[in-house]
């Protein structure tokens, strides 16, 4: 009988090395690669880095340029990161047609160079053939084998369709957004912060500024940072409870998807409108750190306050009041509002899933229960089921923690995708 062996991973020589090297280059200065600023400096640091064990705090601090005080414990952007780059890299290698050769393997942050023809160049060797066969022993032999594997196949699907049976299953928010094959894209959001030429290491933020542009529109800025030097735009960070709560919901829908729809994360920073024509959309934050997605907030009837203290109603129903306000009952407990909106993606059937809140984790947990579904589709339902629509959901905290989540108003969503660019 013949056994394969398997060659070694490829070696980096001087024959091979120049080669691998020009295709990072290649990759790093592709088109999949041009808007992904932090991916691209993450995949160039391991790249450096491929022959040492690394760990999240050098990925932090020295790949993507986080503080000393990084604490993976409490931070998740070095996992979000690797998991996008590893998407990346998988859809460079899908869209280009190249062999694939640079792999970061799952649960894992270390770049590895694999051989991309091995299955092509596996060896046979042949062991001596013994000169006389019982052929009607190989024949009874082979029946033998060919019952065990059917009585193996039909166990296997038996097994399989009582795991199927048991695997949660979706609910009705969770079925109307995923049907159909399209991917999911988790967005987190990425906010605006300033470093100057004069001070760079001062970054400062203010949420009245969430971009370039808005410098001008905020006098109180402007002022505190007119001595300061050169502004220059600085968005590497993602909010630590928002990246949370994204995996969080990553990790729920992994558990009810169809196993056909991908899902990948992204970041506000780097996303474009093109990602409304290619996936369902999940954004996850408040009315400023979303400002790429303006066009649909503008657009939209409820808006979440610059504080998050309060949820403004633009055109009120008939016994709605004007304004959602947050109450504080007690120094532990309060109840604040958030707003779930449903919107249209800019082609048929895809969509964009907007979670507004100062607590996203709250609103990930309301929609990854049954009963805080339930609830959706039911105020949906005493509203007429609009395809599209906006909702505040009001929630009670305490000590910072969500108890309840319930919504409270809904109004249809009756504009379109918009069609500009971000």
């Amino acid at each position: 009988m013949a056994a394969t062996l398997t060659p070694p991973l490829p070696q980096e020589t001087a024959e091979n090395g120049d080669a691998l090297e020009a295709h990072v280059q290649r990759i790093l200065g592709s088109p999949q690669f041009a808007r992904a600023e932090t991916q691209r400096r993450l995949l160039e640091y391991l790249w450096q880095h491929r022959h040492e064990n690394l760990n999240e705090y050098a990925l932090a601090t020295e790949g993507l340029g986080r503080s000393h005080s990084f604490d993976s414990t409490v931070d998740a952007s070095v996992r979000v990161h690797i998991s996008r780059l590893r998407r990346k890299l998988k859809d460079y290698y899908q869209e280009t047609g190249e062999p694939e050769m640079l792999v970061i393997p799952t649960r894992t942050h270390q770049l590895l160079v694999v051989d991309p023809h091995r299955a092509e160049h596996s060896e046979a060797v042949e062991s001596p053939v013994e000169p006389l066969v019982d052929y009607r022993r190989l024949l009874w032999i082979m029946c033998a084998v060919a019952a065990v594997f059917a009585v193996s196949t039909v166990w296997l699907l038996i097994a399989r369709k009582g795991a199927e049976a048991n695997a949660p299953q979706p609910t009705a928010f969770w079925a109307n957004f995923l049907q159909g094959n399209a991917p999911v894209q988790i967005i987190l959001p990425t906010p605006t912060f300033f470093q100057f030429s004069n001070s760079p290491s001062l970054r400062l933020r203010s949420t009245s500024v969430n971009s370039f542009e808005a410098m001008k529109t905020d006098p109180v800025f402007a002022a505190m940072t007119k001595d300061l030097g050169t502004p220059r735009l600085e968005q590497s960070y993602t909010v630590t409870w928002d990246t949370l709560a994204a995996i969080d919901m990553a990790r729920y829908l992994d558990t009810i998807g169809n196993n056909k729809q991908r899902i990948s994360f992204q970041v506000t920073r780097d996303s474009s409108m093109l990602m409304l024509e290619q996936a369902n959309v999940i954004a996850l934050g408040t009315h400023q750190t979303l400002e790429p997605l303006n066009q649909y907030l503008k657009a939209m009837n409820f808006t979440l306050s610059l504080e998050e203290a309060e949820v403004v109603n633009a055109h009120p129903a008939a016994g709605e009041p004007a304004r959602f306000d947050a109450v504080e009952q007690s120094t532990e407990r309060a109840v604040r509002p958030s707003i779930i909106a449903l919107l249209p993606g800019r082609k048929p059937g895809l969509k964009v899933l907007i979670l507004q809140s100062r607590d996203t984790a709250a609103l990930v947990s309301m929609l990854s229960s049954s009963a805080g579904s339930n609830s959706i589709q039911e105020m949906l339902r005493k509203n007429g089921n609009p395809p599209y629509y906006e909702m505040v959901v009001q929630t009670e905290m305490a000590n910072n923690r969500a108890v309840r989540s319930w919504p409270v108003a809904v109004h249809a969503f009756r504009s379109g995708a918009p069609n500009s660019t971000m």
